[in-house]
């Protein structure tokens, strides 16, 4: 429901709302700068000013003073009445007052659309949009945070519009709630609705005791009043010498001219308390900061309406931009997209022309778009994002149900695939509903649930093998986001370990073009090598930093590998073309707490590269495991040197073949003890190596965590346990 609001709303109001916004961002604007051009004057009181007014200016009828400091005096003329700028310090006549007619302009248009009273409305009914978008879209960004406490975390790094839709929503939230409740109240008042308190004017005196005029600035009442305070100061006429008329920011009164005393006073009601309050609020007319904050929410108020109708018609557009698009009825593979921002059309589009150039009739529509049955398929793909946290993405939200209602065919073969974030509760919880609900009716699985954390390029790899084997045909899956352009890297040097055996491991070191800008990495980040044109880049986890002078990764050579065979068997001081990607989500925190290190294989070379950045010697703890200890293993010498120069607390090997043959998730088992006492101090676990290593890895620690009543997920939701698996 929150969705369709959101929506909705958005799409009937966008334009008067992006009117609004872009109005107010002018007018916070002009607010600012009728701040910073005012003459300074919060140390004078008004007393000292009328003083000098009534000097220089014995014609002075009225003192303003503007919400932004602005002095503007009334005086009366053979014509009437004329209104000049004033210097506060020195009461000197700046120059006339002449409202701008392009601000005036503007201002009738942000309140009323230039249609007069009439347009009052239409102004109440935009806040009220934008106050119902700024909640049903706190609730979204909630749920895709996974829970109201996130709102206060930071958002992962991401990419594309729908990323930073997020990350200015969640900032923008609330002024944007505090601008849209205080219109339209402001709208409500203009049309007689609420109550403002302005109908109850004080009373004139009927008599003031009579004493001759005194100068001004002697006068108590007015000497102990702060310029700033004031909104409006009357002088006593020629004809009526008697008191001053004075409005303030709390309330109005008259003050006896010869006595200085107050005749009467009478401070603002509550319904005139809140609408001075609300108007500060929605204008910020007395405070620059408040402008410009008003201003940046406008600004941001824009830049959600465009990317957010921006995002809309991309996914309008992918879901109907399928080419070679086969009639449900007659297609023999059926390809169903979940989709909330648009890019699991992505992969479905990739994987719709690979069938189809494969020779099969394909169909691909999105999830809500499931029909009863589909009597000539044989196979149901269904690739599906999950919205925050185990929630249904926007182009599924009915297809559970639809789902339920189904006549499939008992043939129908089905494989699913979900997209998430491993850091939610509930990672790829919709994707697990979907294939639970598949299984109840009886689908037989092509493929067991496959999920994808974050686009994971490994994944997307894994699932696209099993699929092509069960196909019988090649299929690869390539990242969404747009590869950035590639650079040549030169090989300085390359490290093997392990030649007879079939997969040997090396330690390459690449120089990146000296005519490219200075590149920013660190270990823990990715490089991305491509193996040829039209080929997917392969992700390598680096174990160096940019300051070391090269990029150093650790690669072992798969039978049949493409770009692991390329990498050993590329010449010393030859290129290959490739490009850094940040891993932001793969680093230790700052901070003195534990680390625990856990890899196997090459998952070694980010963790080799934490050790040697350990120069604060915080205790750091490394667990690897490997084939065998004979001939050697990549950065042997130097985890030695690591432990004996403190950066190293303790390092624990494990080796799958040999006399004490075990894997790393055993010799954590060895040390449970110490790993708890490190947990209960708040250690940070750091992850690499292979999808089956990590599952093992997580149950020893789950199990560790059981006797503390603590859980993985805990550990991930806190930022604590952290992967990078392939």
């Amino acid at each position: 429901m929150s969705q369709r609001i959101h929506l909705y709303l958005s799409l009937a109001l966008g334009l008067l709302l992006m009117l609004s916004a872009a109005s107010g961002l002018v007018l916070s604007a002009s607010v600012l700068s009728g701040h910073l051009q005012a003459p300074a004057s919060d140390t004078q009181s008004v007393g000292q000013v009328a003083e000098r007014l009534a000097q220089q200016l014995p014609n002075i009828e009225r003192l303003e003073r503007a919400p932004d400091g602005e002095l503007r005096a009334t005086l009366a003329t053979a014509e009437g009445t004329d209104q000049v700028r004033i210097d506060p310090l020195t009461a000197a006549v700046i120059g006339p007052y002449q409202p701008s007619a392009t601000l005036g302009w503007i201002r009738d248009l942000h309140r009323e659309l230039l249609l007069g009273s009439a347009g009052r409305w239409l102004s109440g009914l935009a806040a009220l949009a934008l106050l119902a978008l700024a909640v049903s879209g706190g609730w979204l960004l909630a749920r895709r945070l996974g829970g109201w406490h996130r709102l206060l975390l930071p958002i992962k790094p991401g990419h594309g519009l729908a990323h930073w839709h997020s990350v200015v929503a969640r900032w923008a939230l609330p002024v944007l709630l505090v601008s849209a409740g205080s219109g339209l109240y402001l709208a409500g008042s203009s049309q007689g609705w609420i109550s403002d308190g302005q109908d109850m004017e004080l009373a004139y005196p009927e008599t003031v005791d009579a004493a001759p005029a005194a100068a001004p600035g002697t006068l108590s009442a007015l000497r102990n009043l702060a310029l700033r305070d004031l909104r409006e100061l009357e002088f006593p006429s020629a004809n009526q010498a008697s008191y001053f008329t004075v409005r303030t920011a709390t309330g109005e009164g008259f003050v006896n001219a010869g006595s200085g005393n107050w005749i009467s006073y009478q401070p603002h009601g509550p319904a005139r308390q809140l609408y001075e309050t609300m108007y500060e609020l929605h204008t910020a007319a007395g405070s620059p900061m408040w402008s410009l904050i008003l201003g940046a929410a406008s600004l941001a108020c824009l830049f959600l309406g465009i990317t957010g109708t921006f995002a809309w018609w991309r996914r309008q557009r992918q879901s109907r931009s399928v080419a070679g698009n086969s009639p449900a009825q007659q297609a023999e593979a059926i390809i169903l997209v979940g989709s909330q921002s648009g890019s699991t059309w992505d992969y479905a589009r990739q994987l719709h022309e690979q069938l189809a150039s494969s020779g099969m009739s394909v169909h691909s529509a999105s999830m809500n778009q499931l029909q009863p049955s589909y009597p000539q398929a044989r196979y149901l793909l269904i690739l599906t994002a999950t919205h925050g946290d185990g929630q249904a993405p926007q182009s599924a939200s009915t297809f559970l149900q639809r789902l339920a209602q189904s006549r499939l065919a008992p043939e129908l073969q089905a494989a699913v695939l979900g997209l998430g974030d491993s850091s939610f509760q509930h990672f790829c919880g919709y994707a697990e509903q979907v294939e639970e609900q598949l299984r109840e009716l009886g689908v037989k699985p092509l493929l067991a649930l496959h999920k994808v954390d974050r686009g994971n390029p490994g994944d997307l790899d894994l699932w696209a093998l099993r699929l092509g084997r069960a196909l019988g045909i090649d299929l690869k899956l390539t990242p969404v986001q747009s590869m950035p352009a590639l650079q040549p890297l030169r090989l300085l040097s390359r490290e093997v370990f392990g030649e007879a055996d079939e997969a040997p491991a090396a330690i390459l070191r690449f120089a990146l073009d000296a005519g490219q800008p200075p590149a920013r990495f660190a270990p823990g980040d990715l490089l991305a090598i491509s193996p040829g044109p039209g080929l997917a880049p392969r992700y390598y986890s680096i174990a160096s930093a940019d300051e070391d002078g090269a990029v150093e990764i650790c690669v072992r050579r798969q039978p049949q590998g493409l770009c692991s065979t390329l990498l050993h068997e590329l010449p010393l001081g030859a290129c290959i073309q490739g490009f850094l990607q940040p891993h932001p989500d793969f680093r230790p925190d700052a901070g003195q707490h534990p680390l625990i290190l856990v890899g196997a294989g090459t998952g070694l070379a980010p963790l080799i590269g934490f050790a040697r950045k350990n120069l604060a010697l915080r205790p750091l703890h490394l667990y690897w495991g490997g084939r065998h200890a004979q001939a050697g293993f990549p950065y042997q010498a130097e985890l030695q040197e690591c432990l004996a120069d403190g950066r190293l607390t303790q390092l624990g090997l494990a080796f799958s073949q040999g006399p004490a043959a075990m894997y790393v998730q055993d010799r954590l088992r060895q040390d449970a003890a110490e790993l708890q006492r490190l947990l209960a101090q708040g250690a940070q676990i750091l992850v690499c190596g292979s999808r089956d290593m990590a599952a093992g890895v997580r149950a020893v620690v789950e199990t560790l965590l059981a006797g503390q009543g603590g859980s993985v997920e805990q550990l991930k939701q806190q930022g604590r346990y952290r992967e990078d698996v392939y």
